[in-house]
Parts: structure tokens; C-alpha cells; sequence
């Protein structure tokens, strides 16, 4: 089977009812770094053009199909919507074995309601298209975004510490890195640069003395952010050392789905922490649907606390499936919720519950070569 027939046979599984869209190939490079952070730079393919104006190719098609929803919404629509595609999409890989272009095949969905069953429909969708293409999984990857911040919420942590601790987990290690990072002051030149009257003004001054027109990707403004906070968590006693245990015992919870919701109880219950336990809930409650719609991936499939995808407007239910001869890192297929995508898409004018699917059909031919 070639690309292209797995490419029709998979959008026949994913979206048969869904309106076929091909949305922009570039967008303002602003819209995921802003949605993603800096750290996604790295994978973006990025030009200037002539006017000085930053531009990516789409890293995903995820973001410019919500794009359009967001503009259909704010002209007064409320329908749900319902969106497939098969279209290229352009990421700097992180494996030397993937390429920068690649076809994605998926479908977007959008609603003003939250339809309980709609994160099972899409999980067996996208397996059932994996199998129609001849790739049964080798491995799930589960994880639920709602978890960890609603531990993080229940350690009752100053408001800046909790919030630095959300956005760390939405990177890959983040939150090990920053429990592990030495305990460093900020120096007498870095207060001096926020006491001044003109902060920016003089941070570029010290720059320049240095020769250094930036430090890696960061801009002064961002460094000035970046040090702004800094004050403001030491102020606010940083991360106390009682929490410690909790997060790192969360972040290494990597375990048989089927054990993950009994686990995370007892950590609630080891450090008497009542908050996380709706999550916990919703979630094992997502998982025996799942389980239900697709009992042969219930039984290879894994939660881990700290799975989460690189483009961090996911904030709900999400998942990989990944395949014989390809490694963790290429899902063949994945999917999950961004309820909180289109809001910040618009600046809160419009909202819509939101989740998608897609495969890659070059992974797939590749699991199929090996299988």
C-alpha cells in the first residue's frame, strides 16, 4: 500500500463527514511561539520577509484549521464544526530519520458542548485508521494535562511558584529541571537593571558592554521578563522543599494505564491532597471507556504523569500510538483535547471545546517495512 492509499484510507476512517480544508501553508511565527514558548523554535522552519515580519511554515495542522475556527466563530457562528484534512506540514525533526516535510491526515473537531464520549470516538477513530493501514500499535501513550495542575493547585503554593511550575511542566523535563536547578540570587547588576527607571534601556547598555546582542533566543524584553519573575518567586519563597517529594514522585509515575488511577490515589493520599481527585476520576473514567471502544489497546496501554505534547495548547486528554521499528518519539498517530485554544486564539472573545487526530502515513509505511 502506498502513501497515497493510506492516506485515502485513513481519512476514511478519521472523517468521512467532515468539510475537507487545506488552511494556509505559512502563519505569523508569533502564533506558536507565543501559544508554545521559545522552546519551540527549535522546530519551527522560520523566514523574514521583506518588511521584517517573521513567518513560519505550519509545524502542525492543528493550529491553522483552529485559526479558521476562531475567525468563523468570532463572525457569529456556533455550530459545531467538524474538519478533516490531508496536508503537509513542516517541523526541523527531532530524529535524523524523519523528514522536515511530512503529510498529515486528521480531523478537527469543534463544539459549544462538551460531548462526554467525543475523546473515546476520536481515540478509536484514529486506531481503527491505523489498523485499516495495516499497523496494529505496539504501545499507547496516555496521559491527561488535567492532572498535574490539579496536584500543583492542591500544594497550596504561592501564586508565581504554582504558575512556574504549570508552564514547566508543558516542557519536557521541565519540572525535574527546575526542582533540580541550584537556588541562585539574582545578582546586584541584574536588581539594578529592574530598579531602573528605564529597565530595558538598561539591560541593552549591559549587552552591549558584554558584546552580547542576545543570549540564546531571548530577546531583552523576554530576559527582562525572565529576571522580573525570578525577583518575584524569590520574594515569594520559591518552591519549598516539602513539595519536592510530591512532584518528583508524580513525575516519575510511568505505569500500566489500567494501575495509573489507584496510583495517583495513594500519592493523594500519602501527602493528604483531596484537589487532584475529580482529575484523577475523569480520568479513569475516560479510561474505561477506552476501554470499552478498544479493549486490544486498553491492554498496551501506558499513563505516564508527565506525557505531554510538544505544542502545549493541549491541555486535556491526549495520546500516542506508537509502532514496531520506530522509536518513542514517532507516534504513527496521536490525538487529544485543547478546549483552550480557540479562547486564546481570540483573546477570550470566543471559546469552543476542541480535540483532533491525526496519522502520518510516511510512519506508517515505515512500521508497516518493518513489521
Amino acid at each position: 500500500m502506498k502513501e497515497a492509499a493510506l492516506m485515502k484510507a485513513a481519512r476514511a476512517i478519521l472523517a468521512p463527514d467532515a468539510e475537507e480544508i487545506d488552511p494556509p501553508y505559512i502563519l505569523p511565527a508569533d502564533l506558536p511561539l507565543e501559544l508554545s514558548g521559545e522552546s519551540i523554535r527549535a522546530r519551527l522552519c522560520t523566514f523574514t520577509d521583506a518588511r521584517g515580519a517573521e513567518w513560519a511554515m505550519r509545524p502542525d495542522l492543528t493550529l491553522p484549521v483552529a485559526e479558521i475556527e476562531t475567525q468563523r466563530r468570532l463572525s457569529g457562528a456556533q455550530d459545531d464544526r467538524a474538519y478533516s484534512y490531508a496536508a503537509r506540514a513542516f517541523r526541523l525533526p527531532a530524529s535524523s530519520s524523519d523528514p522536515m516535510e511530512f503529510t498529515q491526515v486528521g480531523r478537527e473537531h469543534f463544539s459549544s458542548a462538551d460531548g462526554e464520549d467525543d475523546d473515546m470516538i476520536l481515540f478509536g477513530r484514529v486506531i481503527e485508521a491505523a489498523r485499516m493501514c495495516g499497523v496494529a500499535p505496539r504501545s499507547v501513550m496516555i496521559g491527561d494535562l488535567a492532572i498535574v495542575p490539579a496536584f500543583i493547585d492542591a500544594l497550596d503554593l504561592p501564586e508565581l511558584t504554582a504558575a512556574r511550575l504549570k508552564r514547566a511542566f508543558r516542557q519536557e523535563g521541565g519540572v525535574r529541571a527546575l526542582l533540580e536547578a541550584p537556588v541562585r540570587a539574582l545578582t546586584p547588576q541584574a536588581r539594578a537593571i529592574l530598579d531602573a527607571d528605564d529597565p530595558l534601556a538598561k539591560l541593552s547598555a549591559a549587552l552591549e558592554q558584554q558584546s552580547t546582542a542576545r543570549i540564546g533566543s531571548r530577546s531583552p524584553d523576554e530576559i527582562l521578563e525572565g529576571l522580573a519573575a525570578r525577583r518575584a518567586e524569590d520574594e515569594a519563597g520559591g518552591i519549598p522543599q516539602s513539595v519536592h517529594g510530591v512532584l518528583k514522585a508524580l513525575g516519575e509515575l510511568d505505569c500500566d494505564a489500567r494501575a495509573a488511577a489507584d496510583l495517583l490515589d495513594d500519592l493523594c493520599q500519602q501527602h493528604r491532597l483531596e484537589g487532584p481527585r475529580r482529575a484523577i476520576g475523569a480520568f479513569a473514567e475516560r479510561f474505561e471507556s477506552l476501554e470499552n471502544i478498544e479493549p486490544e489497546a486498553g491492554d498496551v496501554s501506558r499513563f505516564r504523569a508527565d506525557f505531554g505534547r510538544r505544542f502545549t495548547y493541549y491541555d486535556g486528554f491526549l495520546f500516542e500510538v506508537l509502532a514496531q521499528g520506530l522509536t518513542d518519539r514517532q507516534p504513527v498517530a496521536a490525538g487529544g483535547r485543547y478546549d483552550g485554544l480557540i479562547a486564546a486564539l481570540s483573546n477570550g472573545k470566543v471559546s469552543a471545546y476542541a480535540l483532533g487526530g491525526v496519522v502520518r502515513p510516511d510512519r506508517l509505511l515505515r512500521a508497516k517495512a518493518a513489521s
